[in-house]
């Protein structure tokens, strides 16, 4: 069996699984102050969208949704790390628990519900990630603030998208979780 194997089966089944995102995410960020910066092979660089990639490898929203991880993710290999989900207004997101583990599958079942601590606090991080020399392309995945009535939600997407859509690489719009009252039938 593996290190990771091992360490599934004894330790990380037995946390609560928010539990363990949260301290996976301190070992990420300690990455992130170990060893900066992107380094791999430069054979895997990829040129896509009139963009350079450090690697072909990325990770998709919901990980990281707070831009707290961009650094750490970026020295485990990702040549790019979209943020997010992250709404104009901060939100607790969905009660507890509300991630859960499929241990046979070694999965997990997310209604996390765009839990985030806002556009704003987010900007002031994704600011200093992009100071960094290497650094992975940084995609934002933005969304609806909860409290905000389906009328609003284009000028609530504009407050999200005018403060962190200068401070991406790519700007992803999400209007798919069914966590959120309505967002579907956007």
């Amino acid at each position: 069996m593996s290190l990771y194997g091992a360490l599934y089966e004894h330790v990380l089944t037995r946390i609560d699984a928010e539990r363990a995102h949260h301290l996976g995410a301190t070992v990420v960020r300690a990455a992130g102050r170990i060893r900066p910066g992107v380094r791999t092979d430069p054979s895997l660089r990829v040129r896509a969208l009139g963009r350079e990639f450090p690697t072909p490898f990325g990770l998709a929203a919901g990980f990281d949704k707070d831009a707290s991880m961009i650094a750490g993710l970026g020295a485990l290999g990702f040549g790019h790390v979209e943020v997010g989900t992250l709404t104009a207004i901060p939100q607790p997101g969905n009660d507890r628990p509300r991630l859960f583990r499929l241990v046979a599958d070694k999965a997990l079942v997310n209604r996390m519900g765009f839990n985030n601590d806002g556009a704003a606090a987010a900007a002031e991080r994704l600011r200093a990630a992009r100071a960094a020399r290497s650094r992975p392309v940084i995609g934002v995945n933005i969304g609806k603030s909860r409290i905000v009535d389906v009328d609003d939600a284009v000028d609530d997407y504009l407050a999200s998208t005018r403060m962190l859509a200068p401070l991406a690489d790519y700007l992803a719009v999400n209007v798919s979780s069914p966590n959120t009252p309505g967002l579907r039938g956007l």
